[in-house]
């Protein structure tokens, strides 16, 4: 997958300098972009979340050091994530619907602290530089129909994520890296 990635940049070099634009410059770009989907394509796992305040300092406000998670890009152009924080919830103790319902507000209130997930479409910029959740469905009902950009980069196996927010008053950048998960067998 690095030597495929590679090659497409070493493409978009050779065409730029041979002066191959604008048509054939943007045809490269979109071969870029493509091969950025490709390799995003599949399952990662969580491997940490920081977060970068405006002066350097790194912060764990929502999902603590070590959150576990899930995030998968399918072929399709779907896509979901799950967050786990850590501590993870243990409340409430139930395995069913209607046992989280009837639980006491308190744990339901810690069970949902400590849980984050939505799903929707993807897409790559045609540069490669950025991915684009498009959220159809998500735990927090604002985000619902917000356009989330993440810069991105990938190096081996890892995945890193950037995502900009503004909370607690100020401005952050979420550093999310994911490990690329192997395939499982049928």
């Amino acid at each position: 997958m690095r030597f495929s990635l590679l090659f497409v940049v070493f493409q978009v070099t050779f065409a730029l300098c041979q002066g191959n634009f604008p048509a054939d410059a943007a045809k490269q770009q979109k071969l870029l972009g493509d091969a950025v989907a490709n390799q995003l394509v599949g399952a990662w796992r969580l491997v940490s979340v920081k977060t970068l305040r405006p002066n350097g300092e790194v912060i764990y406000p929502f999902y603590g050091k070590q959150p576990e998670g899930l995030l998968v890009y399918d072929r399709a152009g779907w896509m979901s994530v799950q967050i786990v924080s850590d501590p993870q919830p243990a409340v409430p103790a139930t395995d069913s619907r209607q046992g989280f319902l009837a639980a006491p507000p308190a744990e339901k209130i810690a069970a949902v602290d400590g849980f984050y997930a939505y799903y929707g479409t993807w897409t790559v910029d045609p540069s490669g530089a950025t991915v684009t959740h498009h959220i159809r469905q998500s735990l927090y009902p604002g985000e619902r129909g917000e356009e989330a950009v993440r810069h991105l980069s990938i190096e081996g196996n890892r995945l890193t994520l950037v995502a900009k927010a503004h909370e607690m008053g100020e401005d952050h950048q979420r550093l999310l890296v994911w490990e690329r998960t192997p395939p499982m067998p049928h």
